[in-house]
């Protein structure tokens, strides 16, 4: 009888041992599954630290940009408004000569600035490098990235219409060779050219020759339209650039510098 409670009791041993073995099993399992869910966690807030970190850069460097963009854009639309002026002149002087003598100096100048438009240059560089580099996701506010999108591509879209202005401008400096004397013409040349005085006797010279050449003053009401047509772009776009320049601001906390516009029409 000893013999079979000793065996019993071994067995029993035994038995506690494997138990007490295998909760030591599925403590050190618990441990290690927790250790990588804590891991894990940690990794996750890492990456998402590192994601806000890159948004706010590239936020950043695309509010700069369009800042960059609005200067661009506002210097356009005053060149283009300065330029039509200089062609309405021109037009006016058709049947008012005494004009042409009495500003003589603006519309010498008016005869080689007039058929000109003023394209601001778009920087999409930091757009580009998000896009390529497949991080546009990074941009968390859905609205804030659909307009960055739709800016961007009217941006990219405005050069099919560049052809038309080209053609435009092409046309105008045919026409408009031969008004300008050759040292009129030498001068114009200089970016300090519009500073250089013309006397009223060489713009009456000028308006002789203008006078002369038909096609130079036909084509001046396809030139007042197409600066019209342009600013109006420019303005939509300025609008636009206005609009994501307080998004960008709001999700930055940064106080308001630009009012966005109510109401913004594109134009063609």
């Amino acid at each position: 009888m000893p013999i079979i409670f000793k065996n019993i009791r071994r067995k029993l041993a035994a038995q506690n041992k494997a138990m007490a073995y295998l909760r030591y099993a599925i403590g050190e399992i618990l441990l290690v599954v927790i250790g990588i869910l804590i891991a894990l966690q940690v990794n996750n807030w890492n990456e998402g630290r590192k994601d806000l970190i890159q948004e706010r850069k590239f936020l950043n460097s695309l509010e700069a940009e369009l800042k960059t963009d609005l200067h661009n854009i506002s210097s356009a639309i005053s060149a283009n408004q300065s330029r039509k002026e200089r062609a309405e002149f021109l037009l006016k002087t058709k049947d008012h000569p005494q004009l042409a003598e009495d500003s003589s100096s603006y519309f010498v100048q008016s005869i080689e600035y007039a058929g000109y438009t003023y394209n601001p240059v778009i920087s999409n560089n930091t757009f580009e490098e998000i896009k390529s580099s497949g991080k546009l996701s990074l941009i968390r506010n859905d609205t804030l990235r659909a307009e960055l999108q739709q800016y961007y591509s009217w941006s990219s879209d405005r050069g099919q219409y560049n052809f038309i202005k080209q053609d435009i401008e092409l046309r105008y400096l045919h026409a408009q060779q031969g008004i300008l004397s050759p040292r009129q013409q030498i001068n114009m040349g200089s970016y300090s050219g519009d500073t250089v005085k013309y006397s009223p006797a060489e713009a009456e010279k000028a308006y002789e020759r203008m006078m002369k050449k038909p096609a130079f003053l036909s084509i001046m009401p396809n030139i007042i339209q197409s600066q019209i047509r342009f600013s109006e772009n420019e303005k939509y776009t300025k609008g636009r650039a206005i609009h994501l320049i307080s998004m960008i601001e709001d999700e930055l906390g940064e106080p308001k510098t630009y009012k966005t516009t109510s109401k913004m029409n594109k134009k063609q």
